[in-house]
This record gives structure tokens, C-alpha cells and sequence, in this order.
């Protein structure tokens, strides 16, 4: 058992060298192919990811009118607490808010000698409302508008929020539409590449099978080393755009993770926890493409 392996690895070796060139674009399509699909799932993931950070930051400001009184923005809040949904609900007093407004406008000397002028605090108390789920938000603004402290706002801010994510869902829509697209593309022509391949490998070993198969080599023995020629291929491919994956994610990793600062997330992180998982998929992707297409050239191409 052991010797057949290996003679069937030893052919398998000889067939790659004795057709090398091909042999390197091959490996070369089907790497692209790996690389292509593995970028598209990681998009895929960034952009999940991104979307669960906007909708963190994502909340409804409710302002009130001047002449509502503490009670009243309280009395409001233990409102919008009891509605199913809500995640969290926050008390910015006026002074609190103008305190924010300072903060964030510290280096506007305009600004800063406007409010020092102000006789009286233009900022207005409210609430800052978060929901468990994206979803949430139009169901508490709806039971909101039709209580009786509606009466008390002065607006709410939260269609802004909605418009960013429903902007960022398409474009993240159609990269992954597109991504797929060109996957697909690298992926049948990763399969007509290994077909000519071990076409080829048949053409040029056919007078080595004539002469096996005259010395009572089994039908396996034969066609083991064009199999293997594809697991080799599998395999270099696989390890190459394992290679070149890591190679972008070190180079994006600056961008994307600034990105994401302050949430839970980091891509090198998350790259170097799943290595072999990827790998793994990799490998298993590519196999499943070169063997695939190895089998349905044999099938074809081999008579023995």
C-alpha cells in the first residue's frame, strides 16, 4: 500500500515538472480563485461588523420644549423604559448638554465668547433613547408620538441615522453582489484550467499508462497519479493564498482597525485566532476544485 503511494506520489511529481509552466498557471488561477473568495468573505464579515458598530452608535435624540419642567422629561422617561425594545434610556439636563456643547467646541473661540454672553441656557433637557435592535426604534417612536408627552418635544433626531445605515446595506450589497460575480468568473476558469491540465498530463503520460497497464497495473494505480497531480495543485494553491490574504490583512489591518476603535474588534486579531480555519476552508475549496475538475478529465480523457 504504502509503495503504490508512493509511486503514484513520484509520477505525480514527475507529471508537474514535466509540464511546469502549466503546472505554475494553474496553481496561479486557482490561488486567485482562494484569494478571491476568501476577500469576499472577509468583506463580507468587515462589513457586518460595521454595521453592528453604526447601529451601536445609533440612538433617538428626544429634545424638549423649554417650558417642560424635570418632572415632566422624567415622567417621560419611565415612559419610554416601560416600551417593549428599548434598550437604554439616558437624562441630559440643560446644563449637562451645554457642559457637551463646551467640550466638543473648546477650540471655537466664536463660539465660546457667544455662550459666555448668553444671560440664559439655550439648550433644552432630553433623552437619549437606544433600542435592543435596529428594528426597535420606529415602534418606540410610534408608541412615543402617541402618548401625551409628545406634546412636550420639540423634535427628534434619529431618520439621519437610519439613512447612513440604509446607505452603507446597499453599498456593502452590491460589493458582495460583485465579489460573487468575479468569484464565480476565477472559479470557472479555475476548473477549465485543471481540465486542459490533466488533459495534458494524459496526452503526455499516455504511453507510460499503455505500457503499465500491459504489466498489470490496476485501472487506481493509473489514474492515482493524475489525482494526486490535482491534490498538488490543491495544496500550493491553498498555501499561496493563504499567503497573500495575510499579506493584505497586515496592510489593511491600520485602516480597518482605526475604523473600529473603541469596539470589540481587531483584524489581525481576528485573522491570526482563525488561521487554520481558514486554511482549512481553503484547502477544502481548492481540492474539491482540483480533484473535481481531475476526476471529470479522467473520466473523460482516460481510456484504460
Amino acid at each position: 500500500m504504502m509503495i503504490s503511494i508512493y509511486r503514484s506520489s513520484k509520477f505525480a511529481i514527475q507529471n508537474f515538472w514535466r509540464n511546469l509552466w502549466l503546472s505554475v498557471i494553474t496553481i496561479f488561477i486557482l490561488m486567485l480563485t482562494l484569494y478571491t473568495i476568501s476577500l469576499v468573505a472577509t468583506v463580507n464579515l468587515l462589513a457586518k461588523q460595521a454595521i453592528t458598530a453604526v447601529q451601536e452608535k445609533v440612538d433617538v435624540n428626544i429634545n424638549f420644549k423649554a417650558e417642560a419642567t424635570e418632572d415632566d422629561v422624567m415622567n417621560a422617561k419611565l415612559f419610554i423604559e416601560q416600551i417593549a425594545g428599548v434598550k437604554t434610556v439616558r437624562y441630559i439636563s440643560p446644563d449637562e448638554a451645554l457642559k457637551q456643547f463646551k467640550l466638543t467646541h473648546e477650540n471655537d473661540k466664536e463660539i465660546q465668547e457667544a455662550l459666555d454672553e448668553l444671560a440664559v441656557n439655550p439648550l433644552p433637557a432630553s433623552l437619549v433613547v437606544q433600542a435592543d435592535a435596529l428594528d426597535d426604534y420606529e415602534k418606540i417612536i410610534n408608541k412615543f408620538e402617541q402618548s401625551k408627552f409628545e406634546e412636550l418635544v420639540e423634535n427628534k433626531s434619529f431618520a439621519d441615522h437610519q439613512t447612513i445605515i440604509d446607505r452603507l446595506s446597499a453599498i456593502i450589497q452590491r460589493l458582495y453582489q460583485a465579489g460573487v460575480v468575479i468569484s464565480l468568473v476565477f472559479i470557472i476558469v479555475s476548473i477549465i484550467m485543471m481540465f486542459n491540465t490533466i488533459r495534458i498530463a494524459i496526452y503526455t503520460y499516455r504511453e507510460e499508462m499503455t505500457i503499465m497497464k500491459l504489466v498489470g497495473a490496476t485501472n487506481w494505480f493509473i489514474r492515482a497519479p493524475l489525482i494526486l497531480e490535482g491534490v498538488l495543485y490543491g495544496v500550493a494553491a491553498s498555501v499561496l493564498a493563504l499567503g497573500l490574504l495575510w499579506v493584505t490583512v497586515m496592510a489593511a489591518s491600520p485602516y480597518v482597525n482605526t475604523f473600529f476603535m473603541g469596539y470589540n474588534f481587531n483584524l489581525n486579531t481576528f485573522f491570526y485566532t482563525n488561521i487554520w480555519l481558514i486554511f482549512v476552508a481553503q484547502l477544502l475549496c481548492s481540492l474539491l476544485l482540483a480533484v473535481g475538475s481531475s476526476m471529470i478529465s479522467i473520466g473523460r480523457y482516460l481510456k484504460v
